[in-house]
């Protein structure tokens, strides 16, 4: 599950990365690991409810793609999403505490 998550979210930088298409290099990296984090995703239903894997590797993404927008692109949240954030982390605690 993990590499499901950093894969799925080192395609959503890429994408970005790609500037709407444009860069070419950055779409087919893009690509290829969106690719990868599916298959580590059906890797992980093997051993995972669907519905935890999907929680969890949506949940996980969203965070590290936030904290990366910040860093990376610069991008700003309101305090308000921070706190959103936050309560995503912590359901994920929760979810997986709650077995």
């Amino acid at each position: 599950m993990i590499l499901t998550i950093i894969f799925e979210t080192a395609a959503i930088i890429f994408i970005k990365l790609s500037n709407g298409f444009e860069q070419k290099g950055w779409l087919i990296s893009g690509i290829v690991t969106y690719l990868l984090s599916f298959i580590f995703l059906t890797m992980s239903l093997k051993q995972i409810p669907a519905g935890i894997a999907n929680a969890t590797w949506a949940g996980a993404s969203t965070i590290l793609v936030a904290l990366l927008g910040i860093l990376i692109f610069k991008e700003q949240l309101s305090g308000l999403q921070l706190i959103f954030l936050a309560l995503i982390v912590v359901g994920l605690v929760g979810l997986n505490l709650a077995k």
